[in-house]
């Protein structure tokens, strides 16, 4: 009794692929002749023992010819043949769509390794990899600067002292906030640049590498590596910058302006924004001057740049004086980061 309930609940795929054997090829399955012990018609009762012990199977027979029909002129299909078209279709779909399965599986891992082979990045201590968020040991050479007095520890460096301007007077001022009214008047321009804007409130190296058609390209880990650690030592350098002038912002003078995105809270003079981005042209110029992208570059920067401005939140003189402190900071950042600036080139020549 319980071997029938165990027969009655197999199903009619499982019966058929009991009675018959079938070979399967890359794309399609192909029936074979019937398996010894299965009868010359399982499905037609040949075998009466069998179709007394297995119940299901008969039922299962019947169904499968309802299912599959008859032939061209009328008659019914035979019993073997209506097995094996009846599982040759149904593995036939299930191989498609392991087929199809597969495909998509490989497009994937494909698509993963060129992400990894992208963002691959070198971990070693003797080269600096995109992975690396502080150039630590860049930083720590800046602060190795030699002191006025050779008996004393330096109080200042060197690079923080460069000779750039001080922000301009109150009057000068007044004037840049009635231009940067005036550019809050220009709607269209404004929302034309503010997906920009959004986007460029945090700056990524890939508004460089594009210009430089290596963002979708592995092996220049390198270049990308050396953009990332100059954003961050100049995101370091610059706040120190702004601490000494103390400057106000824009919408902290003028309270009409309305900035687009949220103010940040440290000083105005000079943009970090235009620092950081100006110093990344200047250093790829260093390194390749010859490159035709270098010019691009600088006009990234400076769209960079006037964005902010767009955004209310820079005066046009603090664009300016980042330029002008990305100039005189080059050599010291050359210094810093010199090994990183050989291995960009290498990578390129």
């Amino acid at each position: 009794m319980e071997a029938d309930t165990t027969e009655e609940s197999q199903s009619k795929i499982v019966l058929f692929l009991n009675s018959y054997k079938f070979r399967i090829e890359p794309d399609t399955v192909l029936p074979c002749e019937p398996r010894d012990d299965a009868g010359a018609d399982p499905l037609a009762g040949a075998s009466p023992a069998a179709a007394d012990a297995s119940p299901a199977a008969a039922d299962a027979a019947s169904e499968a010819v309802l299912f599959l029909g008859t032939d061209d002129d009328g008659s019914p299909l035979p019993g073997p043949m209506m097995a094996t078209m009846a599982v040759a279709s149904v593995l036939n779909k299930s191989v498609a769509n392991k087929s199809v399965l597969n495909k998509a599986s490989l497009n994937k891992n494909k698509n993963k390794n060129k992400n990894k082979n992208k963002n691959k990045s070198t971990m070693d201590g003797g080269s600096l990899g995109v992975s690396q968020l502080i150039p630590s040991f860049e930083l720590r050479r800046l602060h190795q600067q030699p002191s006025r007095n050779a008996y004393t520890a330096a109080r200042r460096f060197t690079w923080e002292k460069l000779d750039i301007l001080p922000p301009p007077g109150p009057d000068y001022t007044r004037l840049e906030t009635t231009v940067l009214l005036s550019m809050q008047h220009r709607d269209r321009e404004r929302v034309r640049r503010l997906p920009d804007i959004q986007i460029e409130s945090t700056i990524s190296v890939g508004e460089f590498t594009r210009a430089l058609h290596i963002e979708d390209l592995g092996g220049f880990e390198q270049t990308e590596g050396l953009f990332q650690a100059i954003l961050t030592a100049c995101e370091y350098v610059g706040l120190i910058y702004k601490s000494q002038f103390n400057r106000l912002r824009p919408n902290q003078f003028e309270p009409m302006l309305r900035p687009l995105l949220a103010v940040p809270v440290h000083e105005s003079y000079p943009s970090n924004h235009s620092f950081q981005c100006f110093s990344i042209a200047f250093a790829f110029s260093t390194i390749l001057p010859e490159h035709p992208a270098t010019d691009e570059l600088a006009r990234i920067a400076q769209n960079v740049a006037e964005n902010r401005e767009w955004a209310g939140l820079h005066y046009p003189s603090d664009t300016q004086a980042g330029r002008d402190l990305a100039r005189r900071f080059a050599p010291y950042l050359h210094d810093a980061f010199g090994p990183l600036f050989q291995a960009v080139h290498d990578e390129w020549v």
